[in-house]
C-alpha cells in the first residue's frame, strides 16, 4: 500500500488489529498445562488486503441519481461509473461502448426505406423539423438524401419519403449488477419513460421517432419520421433502465422512487453501495460488470466526497491523499496557476481542457431602435455601420492578454465560435492578432479623427456614415459583475484606449443583463459591446448570426426558432444561405463541413463578435494515477473510470 492510501485503508487496518489485540488478550487469561503430542506445523493467519480505494472530490453533493433527473457536473462523474456508455462522446464524435460499432450505412446497421405519407401526416422538413405535411413544404422524396433533389410538395402528387432505419446490436453478455441480463428491451422502456409527459426532458428525439421497438433481446431498432436525416444515428439510442426493477412504476413515481435516485441498478464497473448525505457516495466493484474478465475495475471502492465548489479550492487534500482525484465540478479554473505549480513540483497530476464553452464580445451592429427605421437625431449613433470599425476594434483588443491572464496560456485566441478541434473548424481565417499601428489606420480611414493627437482621448467622427461630425467614439459595454469580468474588462478598455476608443463599462445583475426584449440589454439589443458566453456542440451553432435569429418585436424577440440568439443584429445573405444549406443537406456530409467553413469565413471578414478565449476546465489528481484522459465533448471527464489505476498498475509497467 503507498504512503498516498485514503483513510478507507487505514479505518480497514484499524478494525482488524484491535480485533487482533482484544482476541490474543482473551487467549492469555487462562495458560493450559501443555500435552504431548505429535507437532503440526501452525498456519499463520492471512492478514486481510485492504481494498484499493479511489477517492474522487466533487464540488457538489448530486440532488438524485436518475437518469432523468436533473444534470450537473458533479451527477455525471457518478453516473459514469454506474453506466459505462452506452455510447461515448470523443473529440464531438460518439464511440460506442455497449456496441461492437455504431450503425451506418457503410456496415448496414443504417437502411433507407420509402415511406408513404398523405397530407396531414406527421413528416419532416428538409431542416428537420416535425410538420404536417402540407402544400409547400420542403421534403426528401424516396431515394433523396441531399438537398440537391428535395422538392416542394405541391399538395396533390402522390409522396413517398425517405425513411431511416437504425438497427443498434448490443454486445453480448451484458448484465445488470443484480445479475438479470441487459436486453434491448430495457432500452426501449428507457425510451417510454423518457417519452412520458412527467418525465422533464426535451421531446425533440423522441418528436422525431417513427418508432422504437426491440427486434430480440440484442437489437433495437430505431425508425425515424419519415423524411428525417441524421448524420449522427448514434444519438437515438436510449440508456437502459431495467424494466425488470421499475416496470411497476409510473415515471412520475420514478421522479421520487429511491431505486432511481438514491441506489440505480448498474451495468457499469461499480455499483453504489452508500450514500451519507452531506458527505460522500460510496460505490463499490461491480461482480457483474461485462468487462469484469479483463481485470476491471482495477479499484475495489470508489469514493465521491462532496467538497466545496469555492474560488479557492483546497488543493492540499490531493497532497495529504484525502482526495485522489479533484473533479471540473469543483470549479479550479480560478486555481489554473496554483494547479500548475503544483504539478511542476510533482505533488499532483494537472489536466486542463480547453471548450466548448467560449466568450465573445459582442458588437452592436444593428440596435433594436434602428429596427423601423434609423433616426440619427433618436437613435444611438451608427458606431458600427462601416465594416473597418469592426475590424479595427479586432486589431486593438489586446486578446492575447486577456488569454494570457485569465487561462495562463491553457486556451488559445479563437479564429471563430469552433475550436480547432472540432470537426467542422476551417483553417485559415482571417485573423486579428493585436496590430495597434492597423487599428488606427482602419479608423481613420473610416473618418473616425484623433483631433488632439492624443491616443488616450476618445476619437471624433468626420464625415462618417450615419454619424453626425464631432460625435466621440465611446462605446457602452454591458458584462455582469465577477472577478473574471473584472480582469477582461480591464485588458478591453486598457487597448481600445490606445486606437482612441472610450469604453464606458456598465456591470449588470445577470436578470437584467439577459431580460426579454424589448428592455432587456441583449435580448432586447440595447447595447455597444456586451461580453458573455456561448457554448458549441457536435452542431455547429450558425443559428447565432443568421437574421433570422434577431430578436424583435415582430417575433416577439423570440426569433424564429432558436430563441433570438443573433443579438449584434448584423445580417448578412450569403451567411444566411450557408447556415441554411448546412441544415438542410441531409446526408451530405461533403456539404455540412463547406457551408460550416464559409461562415466562418464571413464572420471573420464581418467581424460582429469577436472570440476572445475558449474557457477552461480544470482538473486534477494524484501524480501516480494513469488512464484519465480529458476530454471536455465527453459528459465527464470521468468517462473511462473503470480502466483507471496505480503507477505499478499502469499499462508498461
Amino acid at each position: 500500500m503507498t504512503k498516498r492510501s485514503s483513510k478507507f485503508y487505514l479505518s480497514t487496518l484499524a478494525v482488524f488489529l484491535i480485533s487482533t489485540i482484544a482476541l490474543s488478550a482473551c487467549g492469555r487469561a487462562a495458560p493450559q498445562t501443555p500435552t504431548v503430542a505429535a507437532k503440526t506445523p501452525i498456519s499463520p493467519t492471512a492478514t486481510p488486503v485492504p481494498p484499493k480505494t479511489l477517492v474522487v472530490c466533487v464540488g457538489a453533493e448530486p440532488q438524485n441519481l436518475y437518469l432523468y433527473g436533473d444534470s450537473t457536473r458533479a451527477k455525471w462523474s457518478v453516473l459514469e461509473a454506474i453506466y459505462d456508455g452506452p455510447i461515448d462522446t470523443e473529440k464531438y464524435e460518439p464511440a460506442p461502448v455497449l456496441f461492437g460499432e455504431l450503425p451506418t450505412l457503410e456496415n448496414g446497421g443504417v437502411i433507407l426505406q420509402g415511406a408513404p405519407v398523405s397530407e396531414g401526416d406527421p413528416v419532416a422538413n428538409t431542416n428537420g423539423d416535425i410538420v404536417a405535411l402540407a402544400k409547400g413544404v420542403w421534403v426528401f422524396p424516396a431515394d433523396c438524401t441531399t438537398s440537391s433533389c428535395a422538392l416542394q410538395w405541391d399538395g396533390e402528387t402522390e409522396l413517398e419519403l425517405t425513411q431511416m432505419v437504425v438497427n443498434f446490436n448490443l454486445l453480448p453478455g451484458i448484465t445488470w449488477s443484480d445479475g438479470e441480463a441487459l436486453t434491448a428491451d430495457d432500452s426501449v422502456f428507457s425510451y417510454e419513460v423518457s417519452a412520458d409527459p412527467a418525465t422533464a426532458v426535451t421531446k425533440t428525439n423522441i418528436d422525431r421517432t417513427f418508432s422504437y421497438t426491440a427486434l430480440d433481446d440484442q437489437t433495437v431498432q430505431w425508425v425515424g419520421q419519415p423524411g428525417y436525416l441524421t448524420l449522427n444515428p448514434a444519438a437515438f439510442f436510449w440508456s437502459p433502465l431495467p424494466r425488470h426493477q421499475l416496470g411497476e412504476l409510473s415515471a412520475e413515481q420514478m421522479l421520487t422512487d429511491d431505486r432511481t435516485n438514491l441506489s440505480p441498478l448498474s451495468w457499469g464497473a461499480y455499483e453504489v453501495d452508500e450514500w451519507v448525505k452531506g458527505d460522500h457516495i460510496r460505490l463499490v466493484k461491480n461482480p457483474n460488470y461485462y468487462r469484469a474478465g479483463e481485470g476491471l475495475p482495477y479499484f475495489d471502492v470508489l469514493v465521491y466526497r462532496f467538497i466545496p465548489s469555492t474560488p479557492e479550492a483546497d488543493l492540499s487534500m490531493l497532497v495529504t491523499g484525502e482526495c485522489d482525484i479533484i473533479d471540473t465540478s469543483v470549479g479550479l479554473e480560478n486555481q489554473i496557476k496554483t494547479v500548475r505549480e503544483l504539478q511542476n513540483q510533482g505533488e499532483i497530476t494537472a489536466y486542463f481542457g480547453m471548450g466548448p464553452e467560449w466568450e465573445g464580445l459582442n458588437l452592436g451592429v444593428r440596435p433594436s431602435s434602428y429596427d423601423d427605421v434609423y433616426n440619427p437625431y433618436e437613435d444611438r449613433q451608427d458606431y458600427f455601420g462601416d465594416v473597418r470599425v469592426r475590424q479595427a476594434i479586432g486589431y486593438c483588443l489586446d486578446r492575447e492578454s486577456i488569454q494570457h491572464s485569465i487561462t495562463l496560456n491553457q486556451s488559445v485566441i479563437p479564429a471563430t465560435y469552433l475550436s480547432p478541434d472540432h470537426p467542422f473548424a476551417a483553417t485559415g481565417l482571417q485573423e486579428y492578432r493585436r496590430n495597434v499601428a492597423l487599428g488606427n489606420q482602419l479608423l481613420d480611414e473610416a473618418g473616425w479623427l484623433d483631433s488632439d493627437a492624443n491616443p488616450s482621448t476618445p476619437r471624433v467622427a468626420s464625415n462618417v456614415a450615419n454619424v453626425f461630425n464631432g460625435t466621440e467614439l465611446t462605446l457602452n459595454y454591458y458584462v455582469t459583475e465577477s472577478a473574471l469580468h473584472a480582469n477582461v474588462r480591464a485588458v478591453i478598455v486598457d487597448s481600445l484606449a490606445e486606437c482612441g476608443i472610450g469604453v464606458t463599462t456598465n456591470y449588470l445583475p445577470v436578470e437584467e443583463m439577459f431580460a426579454s426584449g424589448p428592455d432587456g440589454v441583449v435580448f432586447g439589443r440595447n447595447f455597444d459591446l456586451a461580453e458573455l458566453a456561448w457554448s458549441t456542440g457536435r452542431q455547429a451553432p450558425c443559428f447565432l448570426y443568421t437574421s433570422s435569429e434577431i430578436p424583435t418585436e415582430d417575433n416577439k424577440w423570440l426569433g424564429s426558432r432558436y430563441g433570438g440568439l443573433n443579438i449584434t443584429g448584423w445580417s448578412n445573405d450569403e451567411y444566411d444561405a450557408a447556415c441554411a444549406q448546412a441544415f438542410s443537406a441531409g446526408l451530405d456530409r461533403e456539404l455540412v463541413v463547406s457551408q460550416n467553413q464559409r461562415m466562418q469565413e464571413i464572420l471573420m471578414e464581418e467581424l460582429p463578435v469577436i472570440p476572445l478565449f475558449f474557457h477552461v476546465k480544470t482538473m486534477a489528481s494524484r501524480p501516480d494515477l494513469c488512464g484519465l484522459e480529458f476530454d471536455v465533448t465527453a459528459r465527464s471527464p470521468l468517462k473511462d473510470i473503470e480502466t483507471f489505476t496505480l503507477a505499478d498498475a499502469c499499462p508498461g509497467n
